[in-house]
């Protein structure tokens, strides 16, 4: 099928009606043949009043990736096409594939600079399309990972749009040749050594030599199962909508959902029937869909039998946790009270470590540091910080009196055990452990809670103030202790 500029106008208009499109341009063939297409419809007599950018990625990981980047940026030039080139650091990390490890980084800086309602622009084929089916069939994926490669899907504050992808490499070749385009060949591109090479360079064109036809097959059964896929994610939706759990702000934590109602329905069916077996599917398919809405990675199929088994299924006063992980993401399912909690523990419950990022320095989890107005304190490992703040009205009731707040020393430290508290200076103390457990805070977790302390008095357990001895909602002079990055905590 040939590649025709008035087809692709059509095309892009009918998947995309943003009003600025990002061009995800490398300096290879199938980049340069979009690129040049969006310049086409750019200069088109016939008016596309959409803008467009391109961006390079610079990952640094060919001695030549500088020499690429003066070639995007002469191409760009000449096309009238304004370019961004980024830097990223894409050296894989403990466990992560070198494939992995790029695209990641790639999607990240792509994430970054993408604007809001903007469009980004990237050049998969059918022939990727193809080749992505085989991987993921080889690595035993379900109807998601299945489903390949969607045209068109949301992505940071905008889409990620794929607007050739019905065209095959030869196609593109044809295109980039009689428009006499000079592009960049990656060496890596012929190493086998990776996935994708091989499946390319060696085991697609022999099952051409037999079904010359496979990789537009392999599109359309990729087509079909995302379509079953929708069905699937319709019933998911609907299915989590009651188990999602609400917490005292009225906020969905989506990253935990309730555990009864699972049980009584697993529970009053027979084992071994087949009613018992298409509720266990549903389950799973609940689960994969849970996890995928939360940006995670998806576990084996023996992984999610073991979630059921021996989380959800465990008895109601065990703590029992089940974990995966794909590339440099490390995942928990774990299992507290009547609730099932969903965990990305890459970087976050390990070690937490206070540090001050005007000094870049960092202390031991036991060390007090001083909260001030002009100093907020970062906390490393859980990505979060603690700050001072003057409370609006709305937020009275969250504050307290800025003279008396400031009348001694506000620290932070971390749980070392035998903590107390105080609601006011007259009432008898309570002992911190009591507090996570009257909250239901999981065990994993507290550990990780910040404590600010006024003193030697502790005033707030993360955003919650147990001290309310220096309340005065009459006064219009009231500051907030600020736990960012987990308020609703």
């Amino acid at each position: 099928m040939s590649i025709i500029p008035q087809a692709f106008h059509f095309h892009l208009q009918k998947l995309s009606s943003t009003e600025k499109y990002l061009i995800a341009y490398s300096g290879g063939i199938d980049s340069h043949v979009l690129l040049h297409l969006c310049s086409q419809l750019k200069n088109s007599p016939s008016g596309f009043e959409q803008s467009f950018s391109a961006v390079y990625i610079d990952h640094g990981l060919s001695q030549h990736s500088k020499k690429w980047g003066k070639h995007c940026q002469h191409i760009c030039f000449e096309l009238d096409i304004p370019l961004t080139i980024i830097e990223v650091d894409a050296r894989p990390k403990s466990g992560q594939s070198p494939e992995a490890s790029a695209r990641t980084a790639r999607y990240q800086a792509f994430s970054q600079l993408l604007a809001d309602n903007e469009c980004l622009l990237t050049a998969q084929h059918l022939d990727d399309q193809a080749e992505t089916l085989l991987l993921q069939l080889l690595r035993g994926s379900g109807t998601k990972g299945l489903s390949s490669m969607p045209r068109i899907k949301p992505f940071s504050r905008g889409y990620l749009c794929r607007p050739i992808l019905d065209y095959k490499k030869q196609d593109i070749l044809e295109y980039a040749k009689q428009h006499q385009l000079q592009w960049i060949e990656d060496e890596s591109n012929q190493e086998q050594r990776f996935d994708r090479n091989y499946l390319r360079q060696t085991v697609v064109p022999l099952l051409e030599k037999r079904w010359p036809a496979v990789k537009e097959n392999f599109a359309k059964s990729a087509e079909v199962l995302a379509e079953s896929q929708l069905l699937l994610d319709h019933l998911a939706d609907s299915d989590l909508q009651s188990l999602f759990f609400v917490n005292h702000d009225s906020i969905i934590e989506y990253d935990k959902i309730l555990l009864e109602p699972i049980i009584n329905l697993l529970n009053s069916k027979p084992h071994n029937s087949l009613e018992y077996r298409h509720e266990q599917a549903r389950l799973n398919n609940l689960l994969r869909h849970w996890i995928n809405r939360n940006n995670l990675p998806m576990p084996s199929k023996k992984i999610l039998e073991e979630i059921v088994q021996a989380v959800i299924l465990a008895g109601k006063d065990a703590m029992p946790l089940v974990s995966w992980r794909r590339d440099a993401i490390h995942c928990e399912i774990r299992r507290y009270r009547d609730k099932l909690y969903l965990l990305d523990v890459s970087t976050s419950y390990q070690n937490p470590v206070i540090s001050m990022k005007a000094q870049k320095k960092k202390t031991s989890p036991d060390v007090d540091l001083i909260l001030t107005l002009e100093q907020p304190i970062f906390l490393d490992k859980t990505n979060t910080c603690l700050k001072l703040s003057y409370a609006a009205d709305k937020e009275a009731s969250k504050g307290f009196d800025r003279q008396l707040l400031l009348s001694k020393t506000i620290s932070v430290r971390f749980r070392q055990g035998g903590e107390r508290y105080r609601q006011t200076s007259e009432s008898h103390s309570h002992s911190l452990k009591h507090w996570f457990q009257e909250q239901a805070i999981p065990p994993w977790e507290r550990e990780h809670i910040p404590l600010i302390f006024w003193g030697d008095e502790l005033l707030q357990i993360g955003q919650h103030i147990v001290n309310f001895s220096l309340k005065n909602e009459h006064s219009e002079d009231q500051m907030r202790i600020i736990w960012q990055g987990n308020e609703n905590k």
